[in-house]
């Protein structure tokens, strides 16, 4: 979900600050939506200010949109090259084809800058009841092959979410459509969540046309050659291991949007240092996805401009709780809960510009309750030694933590933690393929996965619903739930009253406290780095960079 639109443009070294990442947009009244995400900026301040922490940096508020269009070409480097342009008909979802899958199709709702749900191709909406919403859609949106959008587009498009992601986000929480005219639709979901419809939003729900689709002939080859959609801009070209080619949508429905930029050219490197050498360079003007620890040593360079900012995940350390497992023992959890240096994790982890976490959700978020404290969360070795021996490990106990290698620097600093305490933990960084492999088998003691917490649809915590662990789909999890747990979990989901669900949460937060089932370990931040002067830096749903609007 889009939250606020906080950049920080970094002008000196790192330093402890936490800036909630953005959006441009869409919306709802607040009864369909969480409340804004909380955030220490006034956002109708006018200006920036300059805040003195390690170094300075600017609180940028939101900027005002672009009321130009040139003949200009944007060039952006995206960390790898997907490997579809549409992930719902291929069951999958990727960074990287999301910014594609934005830029190209529009969904049925928007989510604004404040964190609310608003129209886009749907004008108005209403629950019919718990789990069916009517949609009523424009009559002046034009495919790529020129054909009005109608109820029917809709109705295909929810069954392609249906039929070929239903083990994604994409279509495991939606049953059907229905068509009731041309211009009203039922959409039915599996479960009563009224953030749900923020859901909607997210880049792999776009709407197109059955008709547009068979002309870029067929599913399986409109994965490669999209050219569907109503979006703000139109697929052009791709030339495999190169660049992604979009130009602008002269007819898009929305007259109030001017893409500055003709067109977007998007190559792909996953060497970020070639990445920022691109931007330096001219290159190109954006480049996505750094590594936080690299992007903060970046940020007295005259050329370019570090973009750093929180996107409401915090980074969690679950354990395997499954029967037979030395981290089934609560003891062992607890001693190493102990052994970590949370602060010093945070520095790692987070570049030195947000401190670690103290609740679930991240501080940015309406969310967050308070759950620990610094001191309560101060490393105590000799407290791991002597839960250890009660646990029958006086002598020490060897451990495995699963991840990927961009997690080595932060999982060597609780490798170093635990050792101090008797726990020899073995870093196990495979490739993509065998770390999803192994997580979801449950092939380790420890893993890192982060939940974002400023929306409340089916697939946050997921680690911990029963439904999702019998089916084997519990990534990351503890493989292990109670009733108490699960009905929390389905309460912070289905709560009319957000206040009602933060409660909850912090309900949940007590018991995962009480049973050290897992432990918050900092909010997570994306990075990018962009041309100097270059304005619109806007995010889409979990921080990713909204590649259309910006502007010099």
């Amino acid at each position: 979900m889009k939250g606020k639109k906080f950049v920080a443009m970094f002008l000196a070294a790192a330093m402890a600050c936490t800036v909630m990442g953005c959006s441009s947009g869409g919306g709802t009244d607040s009864s369909d939506s969480a409340p804004a995400a909380k955030t220490d900026t006034d956002t109708d301040k006018a200006e920036t200010e300059k805040t003195e922490g390690n170094g300075q940096f600017i609180e940028a508020n939101v900027d005002a949109p672009n009321t130009e269009v040139t003949d200009e070409t944007i060039r952006i480097v995206l960390a790898s090259e997907p490997s579809t342009l549409w992930g719902a008909p291929a069951g999958k979802i990727e960074n990287e084809s999301v910014y594609i899958a934005d830029a190209i199709m529009d969904r049925l709702v928007a989510v604004d800058e404040n964190g609310e749900v608003i129209p886009a191709l749907a004008t108005e909406w209403e629950w019919v009841d718990d789990t069916h919403c009517r949609f009523k859609l424009r009559d002046d949106v034009v495919y790529t092959n020129g054909q009005t959008m109608t109820a029917d587009d809709v109705v295909y498009t929810v069954g392609i979410w249906r039929e070929y992601s239903a083990n994604t986000d994409t279509g495991q929480f939606i049953l059907g459509a229905v068509a009731e005219d041309e211009s009203t639709v039922v959409i039915e979901f599996t479960q009563k969540a009224p953030d749900l419809l923020a859901m909607l939003a997210w880049g792999n729900f776009g709407i197109v046309s059955q008709a547009e689709v068979e002309a870029a002939g067929g599913l399986e080859a409109v994965q490669s050659n999209p050219v569907i959609g109503c979006g703000k801009y139109r697929f052009v070209e791709w030339k495999s291991g190169e660049s992604i080619i979009l130009e602008r949508n002269e007819n898009y429905w929305d007259k109030d949007f001017k893409g500055y930029y003709k067109r977007i050219e998007c190559t792909f490197t996953n060497d970020a240092a070639a990445r920022k050498l691109a931007v330096d360079s001219g290159d190109a003007q954006v480049a996505v996805d750094m590594p936080v620890i690299q992007a903060v040593t970046y940020t007295e360079d005259e050329k370019i401009d570090v973009v750093i900012y929180d996107f409401g995940q915090v980074t969690h350390l679950w354990f395997n709780m499954t029967e037979g497992k030395a981290t089934a023992d609560k003891n062992i959890r607890e001693a190493i809960m102990k052994s970590i240096d949370y602060e010093a994790l945070a520095m790692v982890g987070t570049g030195g510009t947000a401190e670690q976490a103290l609740g679930f959700a991240s501080p940015s978020s309406y969310y967050f309750n308070e759950t620990y404290t610094k001191e309560e969360r101060k490393p105590d070795v000799e407290g791991a030694k002597a839960l250890l021996a009660e646990a029958g490990y006086a002598n020490g106990i060897d451990l495995t933590i699963l991840g990927t290698a961009d997690l080595i620097p932060m999982y060597t600093v609780i490798q170093e933690n635990c050792r101090a305490a008797g726990i020899n933990l073995t870093l196990n960084t495979p490739d993509t393929a065998s770390f999803i492999s192994d997580a979801f088998s449950g092939n380790y003691d420890m893993i890192t996965i982060g939940w974002i917490m400023d929306n409340r649809n089916p697939s946050i915590i997921t680690s911990l619903d029963k439904g999702t662990i019998e089916a084997g789909f519990a990534i990351g999890g503890p493989k292990v739930t109670t009733d108490e747990i699960d009905t929390l979990r389905k309460d912070i989901i289905a709560a009319e009253d957000p206040q009602i669900a933060k409660e909850k949460l912090a309900e949940l937060e007590n018991i995962m406290k009480s049973d050290c089932i897992q432990a918050n370990l900092y909010p997570e931040m994306k990075a990018a780095i962009v041309a100097k002067g270059l304005k619109g830096y806007n995010t889409l749903e979990r921080g990713f960079t909204c590649i259309t609007d910006f502007y010099k």
